[in-house]
């Protein structure tokens, strides 16, 4: 059996987070206060030996991973790109206001915002009932974000050897929703930009180690 630790990486912060948008697909580069986040996670992160770096093809993802590549005492000769770790795509709802968005969807259902739902529901319902208001009908399930977590790490075992370490730099509600399928309560505890998730992975499945750990100076 194949066992491996992966630490997940949000990225940075871009001027979309900034201004309270829903970015999925939407491919948007880092912003000043970003690339500094990503700069401090990679001086915490110096140390540690990685065997294989991933990131998600969009942008922001990418210049996270390479700013923490450039404090990396060992970087690997094993670092790729993989759409499969690609944010969730909201469809319609890309772009526009996340807490707009939020309050539509929980109102048709009786709640007041994404927490309410959660409290009462699940992040499960929650993410279907974006995708079942969707008119494009394009925003992804909850059920096809986890089986595509479930086939980038499918790929990933096939790679890694057992006892490695791996660096992944992705997205946050992607984060927060493998999170929740693993049991952990996100209520009001959404990844922070440059904050790290770490998991490990075997052939038997996943199990969490530690969610949304942010560095701090001292770190």
């Amino acid at each position: 059996m194949t066992e491996i630790t992966i630490d997940i990486v949000r990225h940075g912060e871009t001027y979309l987070n900034q201004l309270g948008r829903a970015q999925g697909w939407i491919d948007m580069e880092l912003n000043k206060q970003g690339l500094e986040q990503a700069s401090q996670t990679g001086k915490a992160l110096a140390d540690v030996y990685y065997n294989i770096i991933i990131s998600s093809d969009l942008k922001r993802a990418v210049q996270t991973r390479d700013r923490i590549i450039k404090h990396l005492k060992h970087v690997p000769d094993v670092a790729y790109t993989d759409k499969t770790f690609r944010e969730v795509f909201f469809g319609y709802f890309e772009g526009l206001d996340s807490e707009a968005n939020w309050r539509t969807i929980a109102v048709q259902h009786g709640y007041q915002d994404h927490d309410d739902i959660i409290r009462h529901e699940s992040l499960e319902s929650g993410r279907n009932m974006m995708h079942e208001m969707d008119p494009t009908g394009q925003a992804e399930s909850y059920e096809e974000v986890v089986a595509r977590w479930k086939r980038g790490i499918k790929h990933l075992l096939k790679k890694a050897n057992d006892g490695d370490r791996v660096l992944l730099v992705t997205h946050g509600t992607f984060i927060r929703t493998i999170a929740d399928a693993l049991g952990v309560d996100t209520v009001g505890n959404f990844p922070t930009n440059a904050g790290v998730t770490t998991i490990k992975v075997s052939d038997k499945g996943a199990k969490m180690v530690e969610y949304n750990h942010k560095f701090s100076v001292k770190d």
